[in-house]
């Protein structure tokens, strides 16, 4: 079980640069990775749908042992159909998950030595493609904070038979899972057996009367929106929170039209407090991760294309969604590894003509 064993080898902290160029030297040690994680999740043939086959070494396939069907070791994946190497997709998949940022493709091409821009740029929106088909498969409970957030963008115009790249304010759906961090940390305080856990809940609990914030996060959703009447956002809010949720807005006359949708699934609290109590009390995780992924996206990009938005802001929530992760000392919460997971298991869409015309405007 040579291959099974190399997934685990990361030194029981999150993988850093160092360890990537110990465990992936060359070629051939990428290839051993993927087919160990393939082999974890499990292959199933696309053909018969048996689940027994053998490697072929030689061809770098699967091959069902029922039917003979041969399944090439990327198909099926994330880097199916690409001529680039694994090392490449590699070390793209390290960076973005190694780095809070958003980090550029100009970056990649760098470091890759690429000739081209377009492969690097391609490699990232895939990756942030199947981050956010991941996610999608989630729904927050509990109390859940929900507002619409303006992010500036850019669009192709026609004018005079022109290109012209023009500016707008493309709406964004933001919903936070959101509970008060007081109720939280006295769950953990009513267990004094654990004295350990009981001290660290009590150090937290003193930070939270001092704070501003009094409320605890846990997962967020973010959708880019054509418009931000209700008749858009409602799909995404009705898939995205549970039947048993209670949902804060600030009252918006567009929000609150979720009450006719959700009539008898959540319960809807309307607010009408002072915009800094909206801030602090009502909405505060809404306007905390509005504020940071708008901040990591304009480090690289001023305005992007409205087109690539929800592609960044899937990279956002799926690494805030795993933000404790960076701090676990445990291999399996590598954020590398998780996103190699989702690589063998989710396909994109995405190819370079479709938004080559937004850079021969630019």
């Amino acid at each position: 079980m040579l291959f099974r064993s190399i997934i685990f080898v990361t030194n029981m902290r999150p993988m850093l640069l160092k360890d990537f160029f110990q465990m992936f030297p060359d070629e051939d040690s990428c290839e051993n990775y993927l087919r160990a994680v393939r082999e974890e999740i499990g292959v199933v043939c696309p053909k018969c749908g048996a689940t027994k086959y053998k490697w072929l070494p030689g061809r770098k396939s699967f091959q069902c042992e029922n039917c003979g069907n041969r399944i090439p070791l990327t198909k099926g994946t994330v880097m199916e159909h690409s001529k680039l190497p694994l090392y490449d997709w590699f070390f793209t998949a390290h960076m973005m998950t190694s780095i809070k940022q958003v980090l550029s493709a100009k970056e990649i091409q760098h470091q890759l030595e690429l000739e081209y821009y377009s492969p690097a740029w391609l490699m990232m929106m895939k990756l942030r493609d199947i981050m956010g088909q991941r996610d999608s498969i989630y729904t927050l409970s509990d109390q859940i904070e929900l507002d619409l957030s303006y992010f500036p963008t850019s669009f192709i115009s026609k004018e005079g038979g022109e290109k012209v790249l023009k500016s707008k304010k493309t709406p964004v759906l933001v919903i936070a899972q959101s509970k008060d961090a007081g109720s939280i940390l006295n769950e953990y305080l009513s267990d004094n057996t654990d004295t350990e856990r009981f001290n660290k809940a009590s150090k937290l609990m003193k930070q939270a009367n001092r704070s501003k914030v009094k409320k605890a996060v846990g997962y967020i959703k973010m959708y880019a929106l054509p418009d931000s009447k209700y008749k858009t956002l409602a799909p995404y809010a009705e898939k995205s929170v549970n039947q048993d949720s209670k949902i804060h807005s600030d009252g918006g006359h567009n929000l609150m039209g979720l009450k006719k949708t959700l009539t008898g699934l959540v319960q809807h609290i309307e607010t009408e407090s002072t915009p800094h109590e909206v801030v602090t009390k009502v909405l505060p995780w809404v306007h905390i991760v509005t504020g940071e992924c708008r901040s990591s996206i304009d480090a690289i990009h001023k305005e992007i294309d409205e087109r690539f938005l929800q592609l960044y802001l899937n990279e956002y929530c799926w690494k805030f969604n795993r933000r404790w992760f960076r701090d676990s000392k445990k291999p399996e919460y590598d954020l590398f590894r998780h996103l190699m997971k989702i690589a063998v298991q989710y396909k994109s869409s995405i190819k370079w003509h479709d938004y080559e015309a937004y850079f021969e405007s630019v």
